[in-house]
């Protein structure tokens, strides 16, 4: 009679978490210890950006966890650094953030998945699996904050097109969004001021507004900015 180890069919996974607070990651370890019928975990920790990066290069990790907001770094330079190191790296982020900029500043940096804090053990599990199958994972109320981001987008796309908003206003529409002067625009931007001012006048003319704070509100209500 043929006798099976069942714990030696089981899939040993090197996991490093990467959280300046400890309650989150023992949040998180007993998650995964939840699911230890069907892995073996190995968990390393880290509390701050700079130690998590040490210990990527010191050990080979087959997933890290990382949070978007530490002491030290944020979550994205973290990243960055990381896949410096080793590209391959498979990196989930979790975080208690979910606004798109926050998911998009994670994605572009390199991770590989983008889940809340709030995530279910099944659904931690799933978004791993995903992502050392090579594949990307959003939880589904980020996917929902994406696809929203990208539907805003494709209107103010349009209504840029309608305009006659060239990718220059827009580019200076944004800084005027973020209260940056003609000066400080003209100088981010390494252009002359007389040309940032003509490009705002233009603006104010396109949208049909008599000043910065209508044309502002006007962007915005068109889903511009």
């Amino acid at each position: 009679m043929l006798n099976l180890n069942i714990e030696s069919l089981k899939k040993t996974l090197h996991i490093l978490i990467i959280d300046d607070h400890q309650l989150v990651r023992d949040g998180i370890k007993t998650m995964l210890f939840s699911k230890a019928d069907e892995y073996d975990f190995l968990i390393t920790e880290a509390d701050a950006g700079e130690k998590g990066i040490q210990k990527v290069l010191e050990s080979d990790f087959d997933i890290v966890l990382a949070d978007y907001q530490l002491p030290d770094l944020i979550g994205p330079d973290m990243v960055s650094r990381i896949l410096l190191h080793k590209p391959k790296q498979k990196i989930l982020a979790l975080s208690g953030y979910d606004e798109y900029a926050c998911i998009k500043n994670m994605m572009n940096a390199g991770a590989k998945g983008y889940v809340l804090k709030n995530i279910s053990p099944d659904e931690l599990i799933r978004a791993i699996e995903t992502i050392l199958s090579g594949r990307k994972y959003y939880a589904s109320d980020v996917k929902q904050k994406v696809e929203l981001f990208r539907k805003k987008k494709n209107v103010g796309s349009r209504q840029q097109l309608k305009l006659g908003v060239s990718a220059r206003e827009m580019q200076i529409l944004n800084l005027i969004a973020k209260g940056l002067t003609n000066d400080e625009i003209s100088k981010k931007l390494k252009l002359a001021k007389r040309t940032v001012d003509t490009h705002r006048q233009n603006l104010l003319v396109k949208f049909n507004v008599s000043n910065t704070a209508i044309l502002i509100s006007k962007a915005t209500e068109l889903a511009m900015l």
